[in-house]
């Protein structure tokens, strides 16, 4: 095996070396997966008990999708330490795969009427999901940075092309696994997202060899570094070690605390109420639990900032930049998450989902391509990735394949039902798809785009940021005329449907290129930890974004849903703004990075 030479050395599919398209099918396949099951879990856990979901009021149903979210970018942290000093990033990828499997079994498992209660293997399969997802997800991002020089100029297009691998498997597992589990069974719905997670798995132990040694292996051992490794490594002291553990502990009770009181539905072992304050007409209480979080907080902070001290000047600075993209990034996931919770039952209650007439047949059509054309181009990508490496790798290719006749035999049969069908209702969980349709069909261009205009990475931040407030500005105009505390409501469709193409282009202005430059920045010996600390900020914003759906019912009565995405243009533009005022310090923080 050899290091970054593997760019060189490798065939090549569209300029990039074959291990590539290997992890973007590795990847869509976590990702159908993922978002599969993502779609259906609100509309799961809300829908009534006569229609076998479990009757939840929607705000316990977005506080407990705002712990899983939160939780499965937490884990990563895990997954990045045991990578750089245990296993390497392959090894985590096929074990945390392998537990993701597990996960989605127990979920379908636990939905079969076996005349016991079995939510507790419910929540035991979210919390395999979590805990796989945790060792995958940072492991993959840095197998793509370690397939290519340091300073690659091929990164970013990399980058891009990977996360078209994700939205793929985002696309394709929200339009098969809503439509199953909201049309036919719960049960086969969570159970299908855990079929094609058992092949992704497959398919990269296969061809696990072709990522090459740096990617294979731990990060060495200190009495294994160079003496210029030794100098730039920073130990962690005594005081890092008791600030880290104190910090552990209280956000460990904030996260136990808060998962007890969902699955008890509102107990608590912490002592809650400490203080209230009203705001937005909701009455926003403050408890010890959340205390805890804050202060854990606060101590993480003075950790990392001590640390950063003591690191060489250039790295300093560098590190400094990765944590400055990822706080502004809370601020983008905050708003853009609400795609799994409020603009999800925005569509369900609030959108006009019947087309009748030529909009019917219309509806119908436009369905039909989007099911048909992207799985034409990844028919395309399998078959070129085949001949390049079939001989070498002929089982990888065989469990590729295999998957994609099941998929495909699945597309073909939702198509005809929807065409034969009588009714154009559109599915709640169909408009989840369009931002992975949109990605597929941007990314290229984007990539494209990239290489030709040199923007600095605050200016694609600025306007990927602008983007999303943009289309949350869609949505409020667009509800406008939904009367404060209305329950259901008919607006037009359009008005998501436009939002989500914005928001879609806000994405990827910020997703890929946010992690291209945390592979840039990042020290070797620290990339898959740095790339944990990258997702546990994404966490946040994923808690915060829940927490906001919670009170989005106490929001909307007093100034209605349209005041309700007001706050998500305000809000994602100021940030905007603050971070390209910042765009001089960050660049030349970077040490010619960002040139």
């Amino acid at each position: 095996m050899s290091d970054y030479t593997q760019e060189t050395e490798q065939p090549q599919i569209l300029g990039h070396p074959v291990g590539l398209f290997v992890l973007f099918f590795t990847e869509m396949w976590e990702r159908f997966s993922y978002y599969g099951m993502r779609a259906l879990l609100i509309l799961f856990l809300v829908a009534k008990i006569d229609d076998d979901g479990w009757g939840w009021s929607r705000g316990e149903a977005y506080a407990l999708y705002g712990w899983y979210v939160m939780l499965v970018y937490f884990m990563p942290l895990l997954g990045g330490w045991l990578a750089d000093n245990k296993w390497g990033h392959v090894k985590t990828v096929i074990v945390g795969a392998s537990i993701i499997t597990l996960g989605h079994a127990s979920m379908a498992v636990s939905d079969i009427n076996m005349g016991i209660n079995l939510k507790f293997v419910f929540y035991l399969g979210l919390f395999l999901i979590v805990l796989g997802t945790g060792l995958f997800k940072p492991n993959m991002s840095s197998i793509v940075g370690k397939m290519y020089p340091p300073q690659s100029d091929k990164k970013d297009g990399a980058y891009t092309i990977f996360y078209m691998g994700v939205n793929s498997g985002a696309f394709i597992g929200t339009l098969l696994v809503g439509w199953i589990g909201e049309t036919f069974s719960w049960t086969w719905g969570f159970g299908l997202a855990g079929i094609f997670m058992l092949f992704g798995l497959l398919q990269f132990y296969f061809a696990r060899e072709v990522f090459g040694k740096a990617a294979s292996e731990p990060k060495p051992k200190v009495e294994n570094l160079s003496k210029e490794e030794k100098d730039q490594d920073v130990p962690f002291t005594q005081k890092d070690k008791i600030l880290t553990g104190i910090g552990g502990f209280l956000a460990i009770s904030w996260i136990v605390d808060g998962l007890y009181s969902v699955v008890t539905r509102g107990n608590h072992f912490l002592v809650k109420d400490l203080f209230s304050f009203n705001a937005f007409g909701s009455s926003i209480s403050v408890d010890l639990s959340t205390f805890f979080f804050l202060s854990s907080l606060v101590v993480f902070i003075i950790m990392g900032a001590s640390r950063l001290q003591r690191f060489q000047t250039i790295e300093r600075d560098r590190l400094k930049v990765v944590f400055i993209i990822a706080f502004f990034v809370i601020f983008f996931w905050a708003s853009f998450e609400q795609a799994g919770t409020t603009m999800n039952i925005f569509a369900r209650d609030y959108t006009n989902r019947t087309l009748v007439g030529n909009w019917g047949f219309f509806y119908k059509i436009i369905d039909f391509i989007l099911s048909i054309a992207p799985m034409l181009v990844l028919t395309w990508v399998i078959y070129k990735l085949g001949k390049a490496i079939i001989k070498k790798y002929p089982l990888t290719i065989l469990f590729t394949s295999i998957s994609f006749v099941i998929i495909w035999g699945l597309v073909i049969f939702r198509v005809y039902d929807k065409l034969t069908g009588t009714s154009a209702l559109v599915d709640t969980s169909w408009f989840q798809i369009l931002n992975p349709v949109f990605i597929i069909s941007l990314a290229p261009l984007y990539s494209k785009f990239w290489e030709k205009y040199k923007f600095s990475g605050p200016q694609k931040f600025f306007g990927g940021l602008t983007l999303l407030a943009m289309g949350f500005g869609m949505l409020s105009i667009g509800a406008s005329s939904i009367p404060a505390g209305a329950t259901t409501a008919s607006v037009s469709m359009v008005w998501l449907l436009v939002a989500y193409f914005l928001h879609t282009m806000g994405e990827l202005a910020i997703s890929p290129v946010g992690l291209s430059y945390v592979s840039k920045l990042a020290p070797a010996r620290m990339l898959g930890f740095l790339f944990g600390i990258w997702y546990v900020f994404t966490g946040l914003a994923g808690k915060l974004a829940s927490i906001m759906a919670e009170y989005s019912d106490g929001i909307a009565e007093s100034v209605g849903f349209s005041g309700f995405f007001l706050i998500f243009t305000i809000i994602p533009f100021v940030a905007g703004l603050v971070m390209l005022s910042l765009n001089k310090p960050i660049k030349r923080m970077m040490h010619g990075i960002d040139k």
